[in-house]
């Protein structure tokens, strides 16, 4: 009952019950349940990784939402979500059924309708941690004013609508299968679309810059343990028409932790942490991998590193308490690599950029206990001897 995430309180209340004997015990049992709010409104803010590492103000992040957490007394679950930036903006509204209602295997599904727009510095913009190309005060899209057709950055609007359905596989697994369909187009912050970027690459796969169409199916594979994690993901597109994108898309993650206490340091844990993916067959340039920033290689700004059509990356971590509770600190190196794939990204948006493709990075950080998860702060060096801060929400990755 208190997994529902629907009571605040569950007691349970046995009595014997009217006719027990030794020879035949029964026992009456009472739940007292205090129910709780299940739905409201609610505004926040948050941070924007890309934003915050290319500058204050586009790192912040307005948000409102409306949620019914025990729709019509059934358990299931409704929100509508709206996020707003300088350039990020989200709207979304989702369902989902935690167990639908008879099914012995304890299938869980989902729908979700969403519309964002996101800033393309990432792959299209200037890696911030070099100076303008030509030496010329401009940035390049997505990367402050100027660079792109009409001065503009470069956004991605992507209407997205899909469904899964997930149910336990054995203890600490879980399986996913679901459908999805997108169509996106790049514009400039004006709404406007865009063909190209401001080196003349393109921004999309049809030659006008036309939105491009996809729908896929998923199948997902996760464990949950308490001291590993693991997932890995596939998606095909179905070309169901002639100029709807057709590709394979891999992913996979896995995280291991171990407490050192057997050396003495019973709060210290030491973390290793791998990702990587893959896409074969029809990529636009904003759906490659990019590589670096506050959830990748740190030491870099978003992106800066590289973008592929495969990527690798490592972590290895050590965090040990500061204040107990509330406070950690912790030391990290990064690693990862395009793997020699940024070329085959149409108009090769890091080689045009000079995106070395590959480095590492060394730093510290600080953790901070949140209602919204563990905020942090970070220091890192990476192999070019570049200093950069970092700014995020919850773990890393």
């Amino acid at each position: 009952m208190h997994a529902t995430g629907l009571f605040d309180d569950v007691n349970i209340i046995p009595a014997a019950a009217p006719g027990a004997s030794d020879d035949a015990p029964l026992v009456d049992v009472t739940l007292a349940l205090a129910e709780r709010k299940s739905g409201g409104l609610s505004a926040g803010g948050g941070i924007s990784a890309q934003g915050a590492a290319d500058g204050a103000l586009p790192g912040f992040i307005g948000s409102a939402s409306f949620s019914q957490r025990n729709l019509f007394g059934t358990g299931q679950k409704v929100a509508a979500t709206l996020e707003a930036g300088q350039v990020d903006k989200l709207f979304r509204v989702n369902w989902a059924d935690p167990w639908r209602a008879g099914d012995a295997w304890r299938t869980a599904r989902s729908a979700s309708l969403q519309n964002t727009r996101s800033a393309g510095g990432p792959i299209h913009g200037r890696p911030s941690d070099e100076p303008p190309v030509g030496g010329s005060s401009a940035s390049l899209p997505g990367v402050g004013g100027g660079g792109a057709p009409d001065g503009e950055g470069v956004v991605v609007g992507r209407l997205t609508g899909g469904v899964e359905f997930a149910r336990p596989l054995h203890p600490g697994w879980t399986g996913t299968a679901g459908l999805a369909w997108q169509r996106s187009r790049a514009l400039d912050e004006a709404g406007k679309p865009l063909a190209a970027d401001a080196l003349g690459g393109p921004l999309a796969l049809r030659p006008d810059g036309g939105p491009d169409t996809l729908a896929t199916v998923l199948l997902r594979l996760a464990y949950a343990g308490p001291a590993s994690e693991f997932t890995a993901s596939a998606e095909q597109a179905l070309p169901l028409r002639p100029e709807w994108l057709n590709f394979n898309r891999v992913r996979a993650r896995a995280t291991k932790s171990v407490s050192l206490a057997p050396l003495g340091a019973p709060a210290w844990r030491a973390s290793l942490s791998a990702r990587g993916g893959a896409v074969v067959g029809d990529l636009p340039p904003y759906e490659a991998f990019p590589l670096g920033g506050a959830n990748s290689v740190r030491g870099y700004g978003e992106g800066a590193l590289g973008t592929g059509r495969a990527y690798a990356e490592g972590t290895a971590e050590l965090t040990f308490p500061l204040i107990p509770g509330s406070l950690e600190g912790a030391l990290f190196a990064d690693m990862g690599s395009d793997l020699d794939t940024g070329a085959t990204v149409p108009g090769d948006p890091a080689g045009a950029r000079g995106k070395p493709g590959s480095g590492a990075a060394v730093g510290v950080g600080v953790r901070v206990d949140s209602p919204v998860g563990p905020l942090r702060f970070e220091c890192a060096v990476n192999d070019r001897h570049a200093r950069r801060f970092h700014v995020g929400i919850g773990a890393h990755g």
